[in-house]
């Protein structure tokens, strides 16, 4: 998606992390201009992401960041043509969820969700998509299957299960899925038993 103003204070990497300052996680001066300039991209985007997925409302713009603690991971490109364009976003965040196991035992559970996935329709098919979450997984030291994910769209869950090999759902009491091997996983473990990884 193109924007008519200077992305080059965002495109210095190719995918930068905001949070609910509404500018680059690490910037470390006040930026009105900047905020705006993020502010316009985040609507754009959820706009467009909220479509694709045929929601009634978009689940991500910059307000809906700004109230919250969420991280959001947006993608950039360079051009032949020297223009910036934004590719996509991966907007995460923890939260307390109560979790059912394939044998329908309950427990509560400190969780890190994948909350709105979005590549530009002009971009899908080309790598950005797994590109864009290695670097989140990479970014926070986790494996795929230590998800939740919130309302997966079909094309979603097929790209989990090309790329990461979770297919095997169990079903929640919410709007939540996670996959069987999510109660495999460390993380799962010690979240459960009440201690962060060090």
């Amino acid at each position: 998606m193109e924007f008519q103003f200077d992305l080059s204070q965002i495109a210095q990497q190719q995918i930068v992390k905001i949070d609910n300052t509404l500018l680059p996680v690490g910037y470390q001066k006040d930026d009105p201009e900047l905020q705006m300039i993020i502010s316009n991209i985040l609507d754009k985007m959820g706009e467009a992401s909220g479509i694709a997925q045929e929601l009634k409302s978009p689940i991500t713009s910059a307000e809906k960041l700004r109230r919250s603690d969420h991280t959001l991971y947006l993608m950039t490109e360079h051009t032949p043509q020297g223009h910036v364009v934004v590719v996509g976003l991966l907007k995460m965040g923890w939260k307390k969820l109560y979790l059912f196991n394939k044998k329908g035992s309950r427990t509560e559970a400190m969780v890190y969700c994948l909350l709105d996935f979005y590549i530009h329709e002009t971009r899908q098919r080309h790598g950005y998509g797994i590109k864009l979450m290695e670097y989140m997984l990479k970014d926070n030291q986790i494996q795929a299957r230590q998800l939740a994910v919130d309302q997966p769209t079909n094309k979603l869950l097929q790209f989990l299960w090309k790329y990461f090999n979770l297919s095997k759902l169990v079903n929640q009491g919410n709007n939540f899925v996670i996959f069987e091997e999510f109660f495999e996983s460390d993380g799962y473990l010690e979240k459960e038993s009440g201690h962060d990884r060090s």
